[in-house]
């Protein structure tokens, strides 16, 4: 009989341990189809000879990878890297390996991380996108394993995310509420943030005229320099004697808002209100605290995980529809 320091394989072991390789294989995948008397001499062998199985061989013979990709656009937005935080303790949670990428909102990127965990053969994918008509959603759709996206409602692809025009409206009637009679909103024009903040202020009497967007580009690029340059130029170009109400696309931008308003002498709240996106740890920071639209990050993320290991389950012979999960988003109410 081999030395135990010399057991490199699952046979090796099933030898020493004098038991049938699917025996080994059982214990190892903590079957309880094995007697307690046979799974603690094969793990004691395990732990006297340090034997570590071929976690990629015994994956790849089962058929599954246990592997989950994850993409996200921004790492450094502290709404991506917390829905990171939550997805990484499904995964560990119920025995999944994770690998995570950060693509800057880079769709060629994109369509290349999601052909190498094909090639991987990785059980599923999360993945986040800041840019609604984005170039790898036709690969997405095509992939060898499910896909799950979060944050947005994408048609063809499942999906778990607020109502972000829900959040628009929310943020709408706060300022409203704060006495502002012309309104901004800082970000795309095509973005569902902005159609709910537009449709509400219509129908609550707001003249079109004054309800207007700056900022209008691929945001996603994190370009904070330009941004704040464009900040500055609101503060001293847009403001008038009326107070005026910002609506920001995510907090980090309204943050940026806030120092630009400090910079040019415009006072919080009584000349300017201003409400952010993802209510993230940043909005205590701020001063004055930022009033903010909230998600449920950890429901999202457990709804997500839920629906990629339904899909997984499933398998190919499964549901083709995919599933849009949609949850209502609040306002937190601060200084701003």
């Amino acid at each position: 009989m081999k030395a135990l320091t010399q057991i490199t394989t699952m046979q090796e072991l099933a030898d020493a341990a004098g038991v049938s390789l699917a025996t080994v294989s059982r214990v190892l995948n903590g079957s309880d189809k094995v007697s307690e008397k046979t799974k603690e001499s094969v793990m004691e062998l395990v732990r006297q000879s340090g034997f570590f199985p071929n976690e990629t061989a015994r994956t790849m013979a089962a058929g599954k990878s246990r592997l989950i990709a994850v993409i996200l656009p921004d790492v450094e937005n502290p709404y991506f890297s917390r829905l990171l935080s939550e997805i990484e303790n499904q995964c560990v949670g119920h025995g999944y390996s994770m690998i995570f990428f950060n693509s800057k909102g880079d769709s060629e990127k994109e369509k290349d991380i999601v052909n190498k965990m094909m090639a991987r053969q990785a059980d599923g994918m999360f993945i986040a996108m800041t840019k609604y008509k984005s170039e790898s959603i036709p690969v997405l759709t095509q992939a060898t394993f499910p896909v799950v996206v979060m944050s947005q409602n994408i048609e063809g692809l499942n999906s778990v995310c607020i109502d972000h025009q829900e959040g628009g409206a929310l943020a709408a009637r706060h300022l409203l509420e704060n006495n502002c009679e012309s309104f901004f909103f800082f970000g795309r024009k095509d973005d569902d943030k902005f159609t709910g903040f537009r449709k509400e202020l219509l129908e609550k009497g707001i003249a079109e005229e004054k309800i207007q967007t700056f900022g209008d580009n691929d945001w996603y690029s994190t370009n904070f320099d330009e941004a704040s340059g464009q900040m500055d130029y609101f503060m001293q170009e847009k403001l008038s004697d009326r107070k005026t109400g910002l609506f920001c696309v995510n907090d980090l931008f309204a943050v940026r808002a806030i120092r630009a308003a400090h910079r040019n002498n415009v006072k919080i709240p009584d000349m300017l209100s201003l409400v952010g996106f993802d209510n993230t740890m940043i909005c205590d920071m701020a001063y004055p605290t930022l009033t903010s639209i909230s998600q449920p990050l950890e429901e999202i993320a457990a709804e997500s995980f839920n629906l990629l290991c339904r899909k997984i389950k499933e398998g190919k012979n499964g549901e083709k529809c995919p599933q849009s999960i949609i949850f209502h988003p609040s306002l937190v109410k601060r200084e701003s």
